[in-house]
């Protein structure tokens, strides 16, 4: 409701700005949903309405909210573009990632933890029971029966023949032709005397720069940089002499003489028709695929609408039904991945629908038109404590082992920050104390765990701090006696990396602040009560 209130909020804005946009721009956004636009960029009869009957609104509602959210994208891209990061924020990010810190530790090893005595079979069954459905369970999974209508596998059963190829190559020249392209310096006259009169100079040995210098222009003022051949903007003339030389005057497109002289020349190009034959076919095979995969995603929802099952659907339409079963990370209960399943939402879906509900058709981000049914639904269940009673035995004992490291620890940490040197402590334990290589503020070093670099990370100069090593069960207790900074040249690709994402969280959130600025600008109330009713609580 909150986003939804920020985002009327933001349309309200753009409203009294008096945005709009278009209906080639309408086209444009939907040339991203296979199916909806053709090759040639218009929208296919009928794919309108469908769309919007798949998102259970009429088309004109489907319309009004694809505008709406145009419109706001194209409002929040004005307020965000330009927006940087302030170079005193950007530079204490960076020193805070840039932090190092070095420590003197010790290693409680698990041996010192002594025997673990076997417990008793009422303890082990409280361990089971406390940890049943987290370790000792067989997740979720559902049985289902789905089809899949990929485009790559259409695609495979589509074959352009060369002479459409030729015929397409043909009627689209122009598209495989790269024009050339100069870079230009140009000196405008007065009149056709005075550039009559400079094209003298220019002839007799004068240079370019100093006959432009005699009309006023500097070396900034002639260069108009590069220039397309076609291009109204300069006389046709200019590409026809030889790189370095000046023209004869010319008159351009504004009616004004003008001396040009081409700096650079990049020649042009024709892609051969061998040579563009595969971008063509693939082009051709592409607006085939979107055309037979809507069209199939059509037959397969009207047969199911007429009362088909899916397995007679899929027997009608020759399409290949496949059953599953899955947990709701898309594995068997094997552990394996289960290979083939769509893209998406698609395991969310599974894991929402009801069994045995109507199939609805869907579709992936990557253009797969698929439908499924559940047929079985098994809810989480522990396994029988017999079966696992090595597991759990195993586990109770390493959860006793981390307790005792972890009052050992402990005792540690409390005699280290009474003031007792590490050195002591270290001794009286019968162990080393070892000085860290610099540790930087994110991931794991070779030592220690993830959770003890942030502690370390997170301690100041002098003070202590413990956590578990990288590898094994020993638990480390350390000082912070040092904090460095790493150098780090100004061409880093991780600082690179590092600085594009600090600025895109800076940009997003000045767009959070626009938005609430705008939310309070136009102003909103909740009726509480009536929001209750909606969401069915009394």
């Amino acid at each position: 409701l909150d986003r939804f209130i920020n985002r009327l909020a933001v349309l309200t804005i753009a409203a009294d700005m008096k945005m709009t946009v278009s209906p080639p721009q309408i086209v444009e956004a939907l040339k991203a949903v296979r199916g909806v636009v053709d090759s040639e960029g218009k929208l296919v009869p009928g794919a309108m309405q469908q769309l919007a009957q798949a998102n259970n609104m009429s088309q004109s509602d489907f319309v009004a909210q694809l505008s709406s959210d145009l419109i706001r994208d194209q409002l929040l891209r004005s307020v965000a573009g330009g927006v940087g990061m302030p170079t005193g924020l950007q530079r204490a990010l960076d020193l805070y990632r840039l932090e190092r810190r070095v420590a003197e530790y010790l290693i409680i090893d698990p041996s010192r933890a002594g025997t673990i005595g076997a417990p008793d079979e009422k303890v082990l069954r409280k361990f089971f029971d406390e940890n049943a459905l987290v370790r000792y369970a067989v997740p979720e999974h559902r049985t289902l029966v789905y089809v899949a209508v990929r485009p790559e596998e259409l695609a495979a059963t589509i074959t352009v023949p060369d002479s459409e190829v030729s015929r397409l190559y043909e009627a689209n020249r122009s598209r495989y032709e790269v024009p050339e392209k100069r870079v230009f310096d140009q000196i405008r006259f007065k009149s056709e005397a005075d550039a009559i009169a400079a094209k003298a100079k220019l002839d007799g040995g004068e240079a370019f720069e100093v006959v432009a210098k005699a009309q006023g222009f500097t070396a900034d003022d002639i260069a108009i940089g590069e220039v397309t051949k076609g291009d109204k903007s300069v006389p046709s003339a200019a590409f026809e002499i030889a790189e370095g030389q000046a023209t004869a005057p010319l008159k351009n497109s504004f009616g004004a003489w003008v001396i040009l002289r081409a700096t650079s020349v990049t020649p042009g190009s024709t892609k051969t028709l061998a040579d563009a034959a595969e971008e063509i076919r693939k082009a051709v095979v592409d607006t085939k695929v979107k055309e037979e995969i809507f069209e199939l995603g059509n037959q397969l929802e009207d047969t199911i609408g007429e009362g088909a099952t899916l397995e007679e659907a899929a027997t009608r339409l020759k399409l290949k039904l496949a059953t599953a079963t899955i947990t709701r990370d898309g594995k068997e209960l094997s552990g394996n991945v289960v290979p083939g399943l769509p893209a998406g939402d698609f395991l969310k879906q599974v894991f929402d629908a009801e069994q045995g509900a109507d199939p609805e058709l869907q579709q992936t981000p990557d253009g797969v038109y698929y439908m499924f049914r559940v047929d079985d639904i098994k809810p989480v269940t522990k396994k029988p404590f017999e079966a696992v009673k090595a597991d759990v035995l195993r586990d109770w004992t390493d959860a006793e082992v981390g307790k005792r490291l972890d009052a050992i620890a402990a005792e540690l940490l409390k005699r280290a920050r009474a003031g007792e040197a590490m050195s002591k402590i270290a001794a009286a334990q019968g162990m080393s104390v070892i000085t860290s290589d610099p540790i930087p503020r994110f991931g794991t070093t070779a030592t220690f765990g993830e959770a003890t670099v942030i502690a370390a990370s997170n301690t100041k100069k002098g003070e202590f701090f413990s956590g578990p090593v990288a590898m094994g069960k020993g638990i480390i207790v350390g000082r912070v006696t040092e904090v460095q900074f790493q150098d780090e040249p100004e061409d880093s690709p991780l600082r690179s990396a590092y600085g594009q994402r600090l600025v895109q969280i800076f940009v997003s959130d000045f767009v959070d602040q626009f938005e609430a600025g705008a939310r309070a600008q136009v102003g909103a109330k909740i009726d509480e009560k009536q929001f209750q009713a909606t969401r069915g609580i009394e």
